[in-house]
Parts: C-alpha cells; structure tokens; sequence
C-alpha cells in the first residue's frame, strides 16, 4: 500500500451493513471494508462488538497504527455518551498503537458531509431506520427521529417493512379488503406459501429487524407497477418523513437526502411530490458519494481544511473503488 504516512479511517455504522473507509492526507482513499449492522440498539453488544472488529482489522492490518492521525465514527446511536464510549473502547482494542483522534456522532454527520463537504447543513436519512437533523455552527442541532424500530423510525424502510406485513396479516383476517397481488409478492418475497408462516418466519429468523427493513423493496417495486395498496404505504412513509424534514427545515439551504430509500427513483419522487405539495420549499441533493466517505471527509475537517483538490481526490477515489470489496 502506498504511503504518506498519514492516515484517516472514516466509518459509516448503519442499520445494514457497516462501511469503514481508509484515506491519506491527499484525500485518495486507499482501501475499504465492509462488516454486518454496528446498531447497539438492535444488536447485542458482543454481536457488534465483533463487527467492529472485523471492518478495522481488515481495513488496518497492514499499517503502521501510529501513522493513523484521526478515526471518525458516524453511527446511529453516535451521539449518545455510552455508546461513543463503547466505540472508544472497541477501537482502541483494535488499534492499541493508534495515539491519533477519535470522535463518534451519529449517523446524520457522514450523511451530510457526504452531500456538502461540510459539517453544516440538513440531512434526511431514511434507510433501515430514519432521521432528520440540521447542523448550524451558530446554533445547537436539531434533531428529529432516530427513535428506533420499536416505536420510531416513521417512514424508515423498517416502518414500511411492518405496514407490509400488517396489511397482509389484516387481508388474512378480512379486516382489510384482500389484494391478492400485493400478498402474493411479499409471500414470494419471503420465500413463503401462505400468510400464517409470516410468524415462524420473523419471530424466530435470525434478525428479525433487517428482514422486514428489506420488504420495503418489495414494497416499492409493487409501487411502481401501480400496486394500490403498495402505493398508500409508500405515501405514508412520504408523509412521515415529510413530518421530521418540516421540524429541522432551514429556506436558506438545501436538504441531503441519503439512505436505501432514497436510492430508489421511483421513491425519491414521491418524497419529492410531497415535498412540493408542502409549505417546505427546499432543494433536494442526493450525494454521488457514501455517508461512509462523508465520515472521511469528517475526519480530515477535524484536524485541518478540506481543499478542492482534497474534494475532487475523495470522489474520483471513491468512485474508483466502491465496486471493489465483498
């Protein structure tokens, strides 16, 4: 691995998968690694414990932990004490030579830099879980959601995932009217032949949470075929999402939209249909690069200025090397 002795490890902990990526002062990132879910708040700490783990092993194994200047962590859960010391700790048990910079924010700061460069601004992440916060240098952050799965994230790919599986769970029932083709798609989704095995599948699946986060591209590909009862659970996630965007809302500023959901065309439409139709009059940015590279792009802020020439390094970098890696 070619060097300049400096090095910065940027890291995105989502409720999916965790990506870590490795750059030099230049702004050229050199390496990446992927591991499970790090979300504390869904995952037991051991089992977390040992993604972290294997994403800094694997980005780090060949350097020289001392020429590591800064590490910054953006992961839900991040801005609570316990768990940025718990972050702490696993990297520090990682990394036993690093004397470098550790910071740890939740997930909305690499979402952010990944659409601006900076630390300032409005983000909405909806992906497994959902988001919003407004970062101004002169004022405390607003945030709204990151409540997590048992009673948040509204208009997260969790929460449609759980609509889902309510409205097939309702037409078994006869409470609600039967869509034949809707409960057909998701049971083929799932691997399944009739509604009742829904119970067996998720009660006793092995993580339960990421498996009705993932029915939301069940849900949205059914809602760009017309499916009605598809298309009323995709409004509602609009309309909640609407509701966190309409709290941190700044006019003079545009909003970073991240997340799974939004790497939906069909999606992001509808979230922008909603946005129009509101009092909100913000334009939308959807990031060319990962909340993984805007946690780089953190850690470089933290210890000095980011240039153009650093910007234009980090996404041709990237680009270079995000199909790369299992």
């Amino acid at each position: 691995m070619r060097s300049n002795n400096m090095y910065y490890i940027g890291i995105d902990g989502g409720g999916t998968k965790t990506e870590a990526l490795l750059c030099d002062r230049e702004g050229t990132i050199l390496a990446k690694s992927i591991a499970g879910s790090t979300n504390i708040k869904s995952r037991s700490e051991e089992e977390v414990r040992k993604e972290v783990l294997q994403v800094i092993t694997s980005l780090t194994y060949k350097l020289v932990q001392r020429e590591i200047v800064a590490i910054y962590v953006s992961t839900a859960g991040g801005d609570r004490v316990e768990d940025q010391e718990r972050w702490g700790k696993w990297l520090l048990e990682c990394l036993p030579d690093f004397s470098g910079s550790i910071t740890v924010t939740n997930d909305a700061y690499g979402a952010l830099a990944s659409g601006t460069f900076s630390m300032e601004g409005t983000v909405l992440i909806a992906g497994t879980g959902s988001i919003a916060y407004s970062i101004n240098p002169n004022k405390a952050p607003v945030r709204v959601g990151g409540w997590g799965y048992l009673f948040g994230d509204n208009g997260s790919g969790y929460d449609i995932g759980r609509q889902a599986l309510k409205v097939l769970g309702d037409m078994h029932d006869n409470v609600q009217k039967l869509d034949e083709e809707f409960v057909g798609n998701v049971l083929t989704y799932l691997t399944l032949k009739s509604v009742p095995e829904i119970i067996t599948s998720i009660y006793e699946g092995d993580y339960p949470r990421l498996k009705i986060a993932s029915l939301a591209k069940c849900v949205i590909k059914l809602g760009e075929h017309g499916n009605p009862t598809a298309l009323c659970i995709l409004d509602d996630a609009c309309e909640s999402l609407m509701k966190l965007v309409k709290v941190v809302h700044n006019e003079t500023s545009s909003i970073v939209l991240c997340g799974g959901l939004f790497q939906s065309a069909f999606f992001r439409k509808t979230f922008e249909r909603k946005l129009n139709e509101s009092f909100v009059k913000q334009k939308v940015a959807y990031p060319d690069l990962s909340p993984a590279v805007g946690a780089c792009i953190c850690a470089l802020l933290t210890t000095g200025l980011l240039t153009e020439r650093m910007k234009k390094n980090l996404t041709s970098s990237y680009h270079a090397i995000k199909d790369s890696y299992a």
